[in-house]
């Protein structure tokens, strides 16, 4: 082979690595594309909404779940893949509904039906009417701002708290002792660390992460989780705000799991269950292991099946979320006795309405769960309602 070929042959090499990577660098981040889409359709003499749930499920494919909502409130429920070649999303063409549809910046374009007819979808963020809500008079903050007066590591750690460049980091002990004397005199106390008799070893436990508060005053649930410092009894009024990570390759409890402890102890579900089908209870806003939310909606595919439903009212990751819980418990003699009732709002929809605890009413703390993922929470506060 001559070298002009050679010269040539690599030229083409380059120009196709650069092509590959412009293809790469253009492909739509599955945070830019999942979410939730909305859009009105007119097929002829037939109007419908339609509504998408685009799931990033990994390696840029996506679950799409689409709703057409008729005037009548009918309801029809169909299944479809997204899938990226080069810098394209589209979704396949389905033989039975014939939709077809590519993504154009935000948006989803295709057509629908025998005539073809032409429909969009935007990608919506549905901000909750309570995101952001202040804490009203007499009201106890448990996480505001860049204080933490009323939040406790629930391991009884110290917080480590840094900015957010730190976010990550690990936070290391300082080396283990090593006893030289066979008798230690004294013990290692914060004010003589290396007291006589004792050595520094080679070896590093890893502590923590260091946990950053963002400007926004949010923080990323720590180690084994955090508690209220205060315990609680009777009823209240409480409003959280979370915030999932994407983990599109996760599924069922793996993706994005947190939770919410009443004082009580029965647990509200932190889950990231944006068109994701999980066990009773086990998804976002489920009373976990006894209760699922009222808005829950089938996966048709997988009807009959002890997972197929997702819940409406959750949100994609990436967006922040509330719930507004009303704790009632009845009073009895000056003491509060028997079950309590909750009614929740997931995003400002109502998905419980008065239901009866499983649990007793017990004074307790707050506890917000770690269960190994970056979920964050802020604007967390309660509020004492005295029950006559």
């Amino acid at each position: 082979m001559s070298d002009t070929c050679r010269k040539l042959l690599a030229a083409l090499g380059l120009v196709a690595l650069l092509a590959a990577s412009r293809a790469v660098a253009l492909l739509p981040p599955e945070a830019q594309v999942q979410g939730l889409y909305e859009g009105e359709v007119k097929d002829g003499p037939v109007e419908f909404k339609l509504e998408a749930r685009v799931v990033a499920q990994g390696n840029g494919t996506y679950k799409v779940l689409l709703r057409q909502i008729f005037k009548d409130r009918e309801t029809v429920r169909v299944e479809l893949i997204g899938k990226t070649t080069g810098d394209t999303v589209t979704i396949t063409e389905d033989a039975d509904c014939g939709f077809t549809a590519r993504y154009v910046a935000g948006s989803f374009r295709g057509k629908v039906g025998p005539g073809n007819t032409a429909w969009e979808i935007k990608r919506v963020e549905k901000k909750p009417p309570t995101l952001g809500k202040k804490p009203p008079e007499g009201a106890i903050a448990l996480l505001e701002g860049k204080n933490l007066p009323e939040m406790v590591r629930a391991n009884g750690a110290e917080w480590h708290l840094g900015d957010m460049s730190q976010q990550g980091c690990p936070v290391w002990e300082v080396p283990l002792y090593i006893v030289s004397a066979k008798v230690p005199t004294t013990w290692p106390s914060p004010d003589q660390l290396l007291p006589q008799g004792w050595a520094l070893g080679k070896e590093h436990r890893r502590a923590d992460v260091v946990t950053g508060i963002a400007e926004d005053g949010s923080l990323q649930v720590p180690t084994a989780g955090m508690n209220s410092k205060r315990s609680f009894e009777g009823s209240f009024d409480l409003h959280v705000e979370f915030f999932l990570p994407l983990m599109p390759t996760a599924h069922g409890q793996g993706r994005a799991n947190s939770g919410v402890y009443l004082p009580n102890g029965q647990e509200i579900q932190v889950l990231d269950s944006f068109g994701e089908p999980t066990y009773l209870g086990g998804g976002c806003g489920g009373m976990y292991a006894y209760q699922d939310p009222d808005t829950m909606d089938v996966i048709e595919s997988l009807k009959g099946k002890p997972e197929c439903k997702y819940s409406l009212a959750s949100l994609p990751p990436l967006e922040w979320q509330t719930y507004d819980v009303e704790y009632r418990v009845d009073k009895k003699d000056a003491k509060y006795v028997g079950h309590p009732h909750v009614t929740v709002y997931h995003n400002g929809i109502k998905i419980h309405d008065k239901f009866t605890l499983p649990q007793n009413a017990n004074k307790g703390h707050f506890h917000f769960q770690d269960h190994g993922n970056p979920v964050r929470f802020r604007n967390i506060w309660v509020l004492p309602v005295e029950q006559k």
